[in-house]
């Protein structure tokens, strides 16, 4: 990308459910800093997006659990999604699945109105 390029800023309240360890092979739980991917397409789409996450007080959210929890997206231009309360997504490592994720409020968002 060149200079020129823009980077959104999003920041959303979420609920995270990691899938149990036998579903998606994670044996540790995750806690803040963790930057997964995030496919808001279906199994195959190859289009992901960068968030991290937090934990509120830095607590884990362990295989088969779920948790609220605080996302800050960056998009780029042209690859911006509409982040809105109700919006479901596929939390990823690479291509292999191991949670989901539910926007429950946005708190911020840098992007400017079409």
């Amino acid at each position: 990308m060149s200079d020129d390029d823009k980077w959104y800023s999003i920041k959303v309240e979420a609920i995270v459910s990691l899938l149990p360890g036998s579903e998606s092979g994670r044996k540790k739980g995750i806690t803040s800093g963790y930057r997964p991917n995030h496919n808001f397409g279906g199994p195959d789409n190859n289009e992901m997006r960068m968030g991290q996450i937090t934990v509120e007080n830095d607590e884990w959210i362990s295989p088969g659990e779920s948790k609220a929890v605080e996302i800050h997206f960056i998009m780029p231009e042209g690859y911006v999604i509409d982040l809105v309360p109700g919006l479901t997504w596929r939390i990823q490592e690479g291509g292999h699945l191991v949670g989901n994720g539910k926007i429950t409020k946005v708190i911020s968002s840098a992007v400017p109105a079409n």
